[in-house]
């Protein structure tokens, strides 16, 4: 959607980032709000989607392939504000398929709102390649179909997963309220000397205000996908803007 007026947005002055999440997601949108940088506004929207069933791993695989939501009706919504770009909060719908197969999703989500659209497994998938980083440990909340469907994304990319770590968390709200223990905890698992990198696939997980603490102490690159998503989203309109506090991509690169 083109801007209607070239007067900028007073307090978005540089930029007005739009954002989607589920209507479950209770964590990409204060962890956007920490990343902000000057002169960048947030502006969130929400989508229905429906609960994957965790008790039943065979129907919630077919969830992963058939659930839909209303993606379309948030981005029309959406871009009545205007936005610069939109950086889409859900990560498991993504990463279906291999980089190629995102990075045709996220030109089609482009396309229809009309203004840059960052998807999460994209955006990871930058920022490993920004770090040069092909041998990488993954932590996730889900269950083994999804964790499978995202080894899969990753190898059929080209990296190589040497270890991955399911928290299993027992529907989208819970995964909001995974103790910040149980994931220092998960990343310890999860550390392997193959390891260049750690990736977080799982907006509603809280780990991005822990990124750095997490790089200290394992002397490794963390990738979280909120923080690469707000990271890419910037990128995309020429907005270079360092931050500290959220890990090595978003203060270096």
């Amino acid at each position: 959607m083109a801007k209607s007026s070239p007067i900028p947005d007073t307090l978005g002055y540089r930029a007005i980032l739009g954002a989607i999440v589920p209507s479950t997601n209770t964590v990409v949108q204060p962890e956007y709000e920490g990343m902000r940088v000057p002169g960048v506004t947030n502006h969130v929207m929400r989508m229905e989607l429906p609960v994957r069933p965790y008790d039943d791993m065979k129907k919630y695989r077919e969830a992963l392939d058939t659930e839909e939501g209303n993606l379309a009706e948030a981005v029309r919504l959406l871009v009545n504000c205007e936005p610069d770009v939109i950086a889409h909060g859900h990560s498991i719908h993504s990463f279906r398929g291999n980089i190629d197969r995102a990075q045709a999703d996220q030109d089609r989500l482009a396309q229809l709102a009309g203004v840059p659209f960052m998807t999460p497994s994209v955006s990871v998938v930058r920022g490993l390649e920004a770090m040069g980083l092909k041998r990488i440990a993954v932590l996730t909340p889900y269950w083994p179909p999804a964790d499978e469907l995202i080894r899969s994304f990753f190898a059929d990319s080209g990296f190589d997963v040497v270890s991955q770590v399911g928290l299993k968390c027992q529907g989208p709200t819970n995964v909001a309220r995974t103790s910040l223990d149980t994931i220092r905890k998960a990343f310890l698992e999860l550390d392997h000397p193959d390891a260049e990198a750690f990736v977080h696939v799982g907006t509603n997980l809280p780990v991005s205000a822990i990124t750095e603490e997490i790089e200290k102490a394992s002397g490794k690159p963390l990738i979280g996908v909120n923080v690469a998503t707000y990271w890419n989203a910037l990128r995309s309109i020429g907005i270079q803007d360092r931050k500290e506090g959220y890990g090595r991509l978003f203060a270096e690169f």
